[in-house]
């Protein structure tokens, strides 16, 4: 009897390895695709410089994309398809996220309805999401009363950040193994690497973050997709 117990515990602690590798295989798979993207765009950057830039081919694919990205979980959304409350609000909410994307590459239409946008300190315009990294780094450069505090309260969420995310591990892991989940994570993950890329100077490094957003608007796309063939429509 104890050597069937202990032949069943081996089995299932071999199928729960197996099912583990088997699951993690797609997101590997994903991960490698996105950095070989990434790799590509960027090599396509520095051969001809001209793609880049506001308004260039990288920049209005990325928002075509987001745009894109919108109108498919919006559409995804008000479908009756079967899913779970959760993934219900999960997907309008991409939606919207991809939407103020799309609003932040377009500048929120400034260039294109000729709109004058608030004047940056520094130097630059107020004219996307990534211009709030910007502001907060040159007010931390200041080295005044206020950075000290803004210093302090960044160092506090960040502290507060990672203690949140070590104590969920186990919740994110879980969250993770889901392809639409693990997507929608990857694409975080590449957006905040761009925004953090743009707060460096430097050609190359500008060229980097369009390639890691260009990717990150397809990684997006690619989670709704996803989603839409995961969850079943009522026939």
């Amino acid at each position: 009897m104890e050597t069937r117990e202990r032949n069943r515990s081996m089995t299932t602690r071999l199928s729960r390895i197996t099912a583990g590798r088997k699951s993690s295989r797609p997101a590997l798979g994903l991960v490698i695709t996105t950095a070989f993207l990434i790799c590509l765009v960027f090599y396509a950057t520095l051969i001809r410089p001209s793609i880049l830039g506001e308004d260039g081919p990288v920049e209005t694919t990325s928002a075509a994309l987001f745009l894109f990205a919108t109108l498919l979980g919006l559409r995804t959304f008000f479908s009756k398809r079967r899913i779970n409350r959760f993934d219900f609000q999960l997907i309008l909410g991409a939606a919207l996220w991809s939407l103020l994307l799309f609003l932040s590459e377009v500048s929120f239409g400034a260039r294109i309805f000729d709109i004058e946008m608030p004047a940056l300190e520094g130097g630059g315009q107020l004219d996307g999401g990534h211009d709030i990294a910007i502001i907060l780094l040159r007010q931390l450069m200041k080295g005044d009363a206020t950075s000290m505090i803004l210093g302090l309260c960044l160092l506090l969420a960040t502290v507060t950040a990672g203690v949140v995310l070590y104590q969920a591990r186990h919740r994110i892991d879980r969250f993770a193994k889901d392809p639409f989940h693990f997507a929608l994570l990857l694409h975080v993950t590449l957006v905040a690497t761009a925004v953090l890329l743009d707060l460096i100077p430097g050609r190359r490094v500008s060229a980097l973050e369009e390639s890691v957003e260009l990717v990150s608007a397809s990684i997006l796309v690619w989670a709704i997709l996803v989603a839409r063939r995961t969850w079943p429509v009522p026939g």
